[in-house]
């Protein structure tokens, strides 16, 4: 088998062009841990992640400049390599785990060179076992990931028990899902879809202008942390409840309250809030893996002091164009929208929020059990603030698990250049008393709702 060229998707042609701005930064690099408790077959397991690669074309592919413009080569399957550290001799072997993660996550992943994806194990103790998964945001999306964690309980299974493969025949390729999209952005859904968002955004400020720790720069140096703080499960089953009432999303209840905490954060009545959404409309999409998240800017309207309640309507019917709109690359609508340029800044999508409901089953292995970890911190930000929510209950689909289970977890990756870890964490408290008070009387006016002192 000889290499073969493949053609970028629009969001892996806009992070090439970003990482071609600024090479070196490592925002777009993802980590997880996979913490693994009991008896691991470390051979079954290398195995497990060999059958990964060969059946996915994306995790062995590079990419390169050409004369016609970036594109991928996709490569024959080669052997991975696990390496394996033992830190059984540790003074404090978990302490020495993160050491390694820490220093196996400050490094460089190039996109002209295998791998793109890379694992390491690492021996705690005899029954237990960390395995640090690292790859290029160019091969990956939260989607993916989830798949392949799936696949890799499935196929590790296989292989220590010596029973075949369960998984079917591999999914549609990912150069098939680009092929796709470059004819379908010459088509009338595609036109249709770009006069939706020219006609939603028009007019909208370009710029979200929170309140800073430190004024910003017209260079940005993509310095962040990522700091995780939880909603509890009973306010996590209160917003779940106000969701059910008033017939929207668990999505748009916790999106509506960040847009509260926003307005109060920025005084603005009128923004964009960025988020990423799957865009796997097409169901040969849905097992395979590679970069096809696309960012959507979601116009908040907050004016004229409504009610909770009152606001919840307007981000459902936001939400709900989005969702029906979002196969349209972002790349495509700011170009339409020809917003002003300001250096170092982002029209339209300096603040986030993601909601990572993609489904994934209870991780099992047999002799061991699981806990996934995603999106370990490398000191990087994407932007001004990024607040991802991981709604474990919804991405099983037991949203009546145990209690450990219903609370919802938030990753706030945020700007160090711009903020302190003071103001992001009394954000978060904030967020949290929000959601508290609007779940119990979402009559209340935002007018009334506690001002934010993360914003003084």
């Amino acid at each position: 088998m000889t290499d073969r060229q493949a053609p970028l998707s629009c969001s892996q042609e806009r992070l090439w062009f970003v990482q071609r701005l600024r090479p070196g930064i490592r925002a777009y690099q993802f980590q997880a841990r996979i913490d693994l408790a009991g008896h691991l077959d470390a051979a079954a397991l290398a195995r497990a992640l060999n059958d990964t690669v060969s059946r996915h074309e994306i995790y062995r592919t590079t990419f390169a400049d050409g004369p016609a413009g970036p594109y991928g080569r996709v490569h024959p399957p080669y052997p991975v390599e696990l390496p394996v550290d033992d830190l059984r001799g540790a003074a404090d072997p978990e302490a020495a785990a993160r050491a390694a993660i820490a220093a196996e996550i400050d490094t460089d992943l190039p996109v002209d060179r295998l791998p793109l994806v890379r694992w390491r194990l690492l021996r705690l103790a005899d029954d237990r076992h960390v395995l640090l998964h690292l790859e290029h945001h160019l091969i990956h999306d939260g989607w993916s990931f989830n798949v392949f964690v799936e696949e890799l309980c499935a196929l590790y299974a296989a292989h220590a028990t010596g029973a075949p493969s369960p998984l079917p025949a591999a999914p549609p390729q990912f150069a098939d899902f680009t092929s796709w999209q470059r004819a379908w952005l010459h088509g009338p859904e595609a036109e249709r879809q770009l006069a939706y968002w020219t006609n939603r955004l028009a007019g909208v400020p370009p710029y979200l202008n929170l309140r800073t720790d430190r004024p910003r720069t017209p260079r940005r140096r993509f310095l962040g942390d990522a700091p995780r703080f939880a909603l509890p499960a009973s306010l996590a089953d209160r917003a779940r409840a106000l969701a059910r009432g008033h017939r929207v999303s668990l999505f748009t209840v916790l999106l509506a309250a960040f847009e509260v905490l926003l307005h109060a954060w920025s005084g603005q009545d009128d923004f964009c809030v960025a988020s990423g959404m799957a865009a796997r409309g097409r169901p040969e999409t849905h097992r395979m893996l590679g970069m096809v998240v696309n960012t959507v800017a979601l116009r908040a309207d907050v004016g004229g002091d409504p009610s909770f309640g009152d606001l919840l309507g307007r981000v459902r019917d936001t939400t709900l164009g989005a969702l029906a709109h979002q196969d349209l690359p972002f790349d495509r609508v700011v170009a339409a929208l020809r917003p002003p340029r300001t250096p170092g800044r982002q029209p339209l999508s300096e603040v986030l929020f993601s909601f990572h409901d993609a489904p994934l089953r209870p991780v099992r292995m047999p002799g061991l059990t699981a806990v996934v970890t995603p999106g370990l911190t490398n000191g990087s930000a994407k932007a001004d603030l990024n607040v991802i929510a991981i709604p474990h209950a919804e991405q099983s689909g037991a949203p009546h698990a145990r209690a450990e289970h219903r609370g919802i977890e938030l990753i706030w990756e945020y700007d160090r250049d711009l903020f302190d870890a003071t103001t992001i964490a009394r954000a978060a408290a904030h967020y949290a008393q929000l959601l508290d008070t609007v779940t119990a009387d979402p009559r209340i006016p935002l007018s009334a709702t506690t001002p934010l002192e993360a914003a003084k």
